[in-house]
């Protein structure tokens, strides 16, 4: 008996042993441990947050120095799908051999898309000066964010009688250096008039004011006719 007794109290002794260790503080090893990992933690998450905002920076930098198209410059070349589904080029109105005076002025305008009031009203205003513009020998091609369903939906329902090109991606856009309106929140709307050269003989860019881009290119298109 007195035997189990002294195992009994080694036995107690050793477990109260080892639960006075499991709630005792760390040792100041693996605290400096925990400290560490914590320190390469935050600092990691520093530099992703830095290394994040310049590229947000670089591409705000690159947007601001973007070279924008100016009215005496070559028009930047493209090629889009129509809402026919064809592609349509600048080099399409071109004369046989590139001959100037067999080529067409193109009115190529940007507008926001989706069917918005002012772009409706825009295009609404394009649609009863084209017999105008086709009198004078131009085309007129409006662009858009907008899909080539889309395009081809919203043609048929307001009955505009020229192609409407989808550029999705916004290379074209870029292309002419067209910069957002509004802070930022909607697409750039201006009008450009390609002339027979292929350079730019006009330029013209207002968000409020959608039927004056007809009335300016429109002037321009008569001048050079």
């Amino acid at each position: 008996t007195a035997c189990f007794s002294t195992i009994f109290q080694i036995s107690t002794s050793r477990i109260v042993a080892m639960e006075y260790s499991a709630l005792s503080p760390a040792p100041r090893r693996t605290r400096s441990l925990s400290k560490a990992y914590i320190l390469s933690g935050v600092v990691g998450c520093v530099l992703l947050c830095c290394a994040f905002s310049d590229s947000l920076l670089a591409r705000g930098l690159a947007r601001s120095t973007r070279v924008r198209a100016a009215v005496g410059d070559a028009a930047p070349k493209f090629s889009l799908p129509s809402d026919s589904g064809k592609t349509v080029s600048l080099e399409n109105f071109k004369g046989p051999f590139g001959l100037e005076q067999f080529s067409k002025p193109v009115v190529l305008y940007f507008y926001g898309g989706q069917g918005s009031p002012s772009c409706t009203k825009e295009a609404e205003a394009f649609k009863l000066a084209y017999p105008e513009f086709k009198a004078a020998g131009a085309e007129v091609l409006g662009v858009s964010r907008d899909s080539v369903e889309f395009n081809k939906e919203w043609k048929a329902e307001k009955e505009l009688p020229f192609p409407l090109l989808s550029d999705e991606d916004g290379t074209v856009r870029d292309a002419f250096g067209i910069k957002k309106d509004v802070f930022g929140f909607l697409d750039g709307r201006e009008t450009y008039v390609i002339g027979k050269d292929g350079s730019i003989k006009m330029k013209f860019n207002s968000q409020f004011e959608p039927e004056k881009h007809v009335d300016k290119a429109l002037e321009i298109i008569l001048s050079e006719a």
